[in-house]
């Protein structure tokens, strides 16, 4: 989380007048995937939703995913083309508006479209083999048009960028069975523990959820399903962690204002 940090000191106003909510709020945690322009926000308030029976916010949910996501790369030197994690309000930049970014990636960064676990021309000469996976939890709430879902999406991260209309068609668009969780308070758990057992095995998971070379076993056991028990509590952890680390940099920071006590 070092990096995040570093790269996201809180700053006084450009104005220059010390008012308290412009500079501190009630943010107490932020993490953004490396590279990104969207971080996952942690408001004061959303901490009561880490508990037990409470649904958790989308930050909440993107800040498991980031982490999941940076842990990678941390941890796989050479592979950071393999991935891009986004935030979840990402699917609705078409409606950005003043004061949102314009673009999901910082200046420098690797353009979206180039990583491998979005979109990744393996033979630009010839047929696309690029597909995309639907990790689906909830079986009985299946994406309308999913193609057609994945086309818009592969657009939008485009910046702008001309697309091969043809080649757009003929994406493979895979909806493998998944391990089911009722319709409840856990249900934001699940994108990050699913990309987390993903990422442990990229290639694998990858012929399995195509059914090129299915992996022995249940359902439940080739997805980890029984450490989802588990997940809220260590996105609780992290989350607490992180606000720390915060409410030390702003307390030896002495020239901003101490936030509100958490």
């Amino acid at each position: 989380m070092y990096w995040t940090f570093t790269q996201s000191r809180l700053t006084p106003p450009l104005s220059g007048n010390r008012i308290r909510d412009a500079v501190t709020g009630d943010l107490v945690a932020e993490l953004r995937f490396y590279g990104t322009t969207m971080p996952a926000d942690i408001a004061q308030e959303q901490l009561r939703t880490l508990e037990p029976g409470q649904w958790l916010t989308a930050d909440l949910c993107s800040f498991y995913c980031n982490e999941v996501g940076n842990t990678y790369l941390e941890g796989a030197p050479g592979r950071w083309k393999d991935l891009a994690v986004l935030h979840s309000r990402t699917w609705d930049l078409a409606g950005w508006t003043a004061g949102a970014p314009q673009r999901v990636r910082v200046p420098g960064a690797l353009q979206v479209l180039e990583h491998h676990d979005l979109l990744y021309d393996l033979n630009p000469n010839g047929p696309v083999r690029t597909i995309a996976l639907i990790l689906n939890s909830l079986h009985h709430m299946q994406p309308r048009d999913p193609q057609s879902k994945i086309k818009n999406i592969v657009r939008r991260l485009a910046d702008g960028r001309q697309l091969r209309e043809q080649e757009l068609q003929d994406i493979n668009v895979y909806l493998p069975m998944m391990p089911q969780q009722p319709n409840t308070y856990d249900c934001g758990l699940y994108p990050g523990h699913f990309l987390s057992v993903f990422l442990g095995a990229p290639e694998i998971y990858t012929t399995h959820c195509t059914g090129k070379a299915l992996m022995d076993g249940p359902l439940d056991v080739v997805w980890k399903h029984e450490r989802i028990k588990a997940a809220r509590d260590r996105l609780k952890s992290l989350v607490l962690a992180s606000a720390e680390i915060r409410q030390a940099a702003l307390d030896f920071n002495t020239d901003i204002p101490s936030p509100c006590t958490m």
